[in-house]
Parts: C-alpha cells; structure tokens; sequence
C-alpha cells in the first residue's frame, strides 16, 4: 500500500509515487494507493482524513504550530491538543487497518506522513498501526525532514505535550520499520537527531517514458500573461520555463531576474541564422521572452509568494505566464481532452528549464528537464552540489545559496549577484544559438543521469527492501 496526503497531483512526491507505482506493476506487483485523493476510478483507499489542505487540516496546524508566539493562559492546553490528535487518528487507523486486512497487504510504503507534521492525527494512526501490528512491514520514506531548511520555521510548537508527541511518532525506530531518504544530507540528519541507519534512494524516473503529443501553438495561445506583454504567447517566442509548483522555498525570483537579464540582451538572439534553440525559434525584434509558470499545484497556499512574483516581475520589465489552469498530472489527464494538457507533455512547448530553488530534497524538476532533453540553468541547492550535480555533466550554473543576496523590496526576495547573472545569461545566449553544443549538452546529460536515477535502478532498490520487510513480518 502507497501511503500519502495525496498521490494524485503534480507535487514532486505524488509524481514520485506516480514513476514507482508504474514500475511495479509492470513486474505484476499490486500496488494500492491511500490518500486524500484517489479517484473513485482508482483501486484503492479515499480517506479524506488524510488531507493536509482540509478546513480541518488547516486549523489544527494553525493551533498546533502558532504563527504567532503564545501568551501565558490556561494551563492544559498542549495535553488537550495531544488527546484531540489522538481522537482524529482513531477513525484513520481503524480505516488503513481495515483495508489492510482485507486486501491481505503485507507492506505500507508512508511517504512524508512521518516526517512532516501537516497532519498529527495520520501521523499518530500510522505509528500506533505500525506498534501494534509486527506483522506488517513499513516503509517510511521522508523526502523532507521537519526539523531541517525552510520546513523548521513552519513546525515550531509552544506545547511540550506536542513536542513529545512529535519526537515519539514522527521518524520513528522501530522492528518492523525501514527509513528511505532521498539524499544524502537528509540521512545524515536523521542518523545525528534520531539515531537511524536510514537509506539512501534517489527519486526516480522513467527515461523512456510514453508522453501525448500536444499542439504546441494551441497551448502556447492559450497560457494565462499575468504580468507584461498580454499578447497570446507565439510560435517564436522564446519560452523559458520554471516547471515546480508556486512555493518560496522555489525561489522563483531568481527565474525573473535571469529572465530580465535575458531581455536586456535580446539583440543577440535576433536573426540567428538558424534560429534559437533546439526548436530553431526565429526570433525576431517583436518576438517576447516569456517566463512560464505551468503548475498550478497548491497555488492557494502561496497566493502571497505569487503576487509578490507578479509584482517582482512588473517591476524587472518580465512577461510572465501561468498555466496552472491548463496543466493536469498525467494520470489525470483523459484523451481527448479539448480543456486540458498533461504536465510532462507540456515539456515540449519549452526552449530553457530555469530551475533555481533555495532548498530541495532532490529536485525532480532538474531531472524531468534532463528527460526531455532542454537545457538546464539550475541555482546549485545544497542536495544538487553533494548529490546530483556529478550526474549532469553539462548545466548552465546560477551560483549557490551562500551567494544569494537579498532584495529590500518585495518581501524580502532573494536576489542573484549581477555578475553571476551575466555568467549564465551570456552562457545560455551562446548556448541557444550554438545548435550542434545544445544538442551534445542534452543528450550527454540524458545518457548520465539514467544510469543514476533511472526507475528500474530505483525500483530494484525498493523491491529489495520490501523483501527485507516481508521476511521479518513471516518470521
């Protein structure tokens, strides 16, 4: 059983479980999904308690983890708060056993629900299902960690009750239990505050994956501008794409700055004798670059982040496009579909990845833009320079994270040096018009980075756990 707040959407771990849910059944396993999400056309288990973006979800996190600091009052409110959680895990474990049971499932794979306190309750039904159950293996595999980046600010409780909760159910050490992290900065997180030997398994994906074709002009026309030029966006437009979700942990300010950079030299991407990039663009003097934002995944949650982007980008003079309501994941996506288009057909429509997060846990945007073969222009996250960067050979680099600046204006965003800006403006001008190159660049970086993550690799990792697993559940 694939356990998640949700499985179905285009975040990184639904996509993830998405890839490995395909490669195991493909070696005949049965694999059945739990979450908030899945489809009444989907074997599996809907529990919507699972959610982390309910009204309920929302407002015992807002309780749980104040944002702002807690005055004196009355006393009992932590151990209220810890019983309330436990009132909300009953139904969850009692459903997941249930289903369980009656599936003969011998493996739970719990992606994230151990590891980020979005939703105690899930948490506590899955550890107290797991104390309870020695006969079930379980899988916990923690893309992000709540004590480590941007997460830790977000999990910060003024209850000691909750505190203990969380240091007993979140990551926790058990028999029955296997820990997977996704980098190796994570695992030795969780060795130095819990004292586990977790293991270290790449995401994953399938290079050699079957996407729809798509009509590049209709979906170029009809990409919402939010911000400059309100023209629909052209055949030869110049199309630089920053495909993760809206979030600020993303730093997509960075995009607009290196996409403003982009403009300000426009006049040598014109009239290149055999247009721009892979795509050949004929890039003319009324011809735009755009930027374009294609996921609308949990957009409410970051509306603040994307008016400060939106503002940001009126000021750097960037043309700025959403397709958030258009792009569908692919399993969602039905042909024939007149309205929508599935997210990794959507690659195809773009001539550069600008992909500059502040903190990742592996980064699965990187690596989908190696898959479809365009150029790469990557700030190098901390998980990127220990983890990935040796298995891209080629990448237009943004500098790291101890380079960041920081803008006064709009909120506080980060900011690139201008020198680190030219670089890669200049490095990614020269790149475009120098077809042969490109070509070398992205088929270099395909070959690697297979060899590194490729899903039948990752798959062969997990089944080998799950086996380990299985074997002490019989014995």
């Amino acid at each position: 059983m694939e356990v998640h707040f949700k499985l179905f959407g285009t975040d990184g771990v639904s996509l993830q479980s998405q890839e490995l849910t395909k490669e195991l059944r493909s070696r005949r396993w049965q694999v059945h999904p739990c979450a908030s999400d899945v489809p009444a056309t989907a074997e599996g288990l809907n529990l919507p308690e699972l959610s982390y973006q309910s009204p309920e979800a929302v407002e015992m996190r807002g309780r749980v983890f104040p944002a702002a600091p807690v005055s004196s009052g009355p006393s009992g409110v932590g151990q209220r708060l810890v019983e309330e959680i436990a009132f909300r895990a009953e139904p969850i474990h009692r459903q997941v056993e249930a289903y369980v049971d009656r599936h003969h499932i011998s493996i739970l794979h719990i992606r994230n629900v151990m590891s980020l306190p979005y939703n105690l309750p899930a948490a506590l039904a899955l550890y107290q299902l797991a104390v309870e159950r020695p006969d079930l293996g379980f899988l916990m595999q923690h893309h992000d960690l709540y004590w480590e980046g941007p997460n830790a600010r977000s999990f910060l409780t003024p209850y000691p009750e909750v505190a203990a909760l969380m240091d007993r159910v979140m990551c926790p050490r058990l028999a029955n239990a296997r820990h997977v992290l996704i980098n190796p900065l994570a695992a030795e997180a969780l060795l130095s505050r819990k004292g586990i030997e977790g293991t270290v398994i790449p995401d994953g994906f399938d290079f050699e994956r079957e996407v729809a074709r798509i009509d590049e002009v209709t979906f170029r026309r009809r990409l919402r501008i939010m911000v400059g030029d309100d023209r629909p966006v052209q055949p030869d437009d110049l199309l630089v794409a920053m495909p993760a979700r809206v979030a600020v942990n993303k730093a997509i300010e960075l995009a607009i700055q290196f996409v403003a950079g982009l403009q300000r030299r426009r006049a040598e991407l014109l009239d290149a004798p055999e247009g721009i990039g892979l795509r050949r663009r004929a890039f003319r003097a009324d011809s735009r670059i755009v930027l374009l934002l294609p996921q609308g995944e949990d957009i409410d949650e970051s509306r603040g982040y994307l008016e400060r982007l939106c503002d940001y980008s009126r000021r750097a003079g960037v043309t700025l496009a959403y397709g958030g309501d258009l792009v569908v994941p692919d399993r969602r996506y039905q042909p024939g579909d007149q309205v929508h288009f599935p997210f990794y057909s959507t690659y195809q429509t773009m001539d550069l990845i600008c992909y500059p997060p502040e903190h990742e846990g592996f980064g699965n945007q990187a690596i989908e833009a190696v898959w479809a073969k365009r150029p790469l222009v990557v700030l190098e996250y901390p998980v990127f320079k220990r983890f990935v960067r040796q298995h891209i050979p080629h990448f237009i680099s943004l500098g790291d994270t101890l380079q960041l600046e920081r803008l006064e204006q709009f909120g506080g965003l980060h900011r690139l040096s201008s020198a680190i800006c030219d670089r890669a403006v200049e490095a990614a001008i020269s790149l475009l018009r120098n077809h042969d190159l490109e070509q070398t660049w992205v088929d270099e970086d395909f070959r690697a980075l297979r060899t590194f993550c490729g899903i039948e690799a990752v798959a062969e990792a997990y089944i080998r756990l799950y086996a380990e697993l299985q074997a002490h559940g019989a014995s």
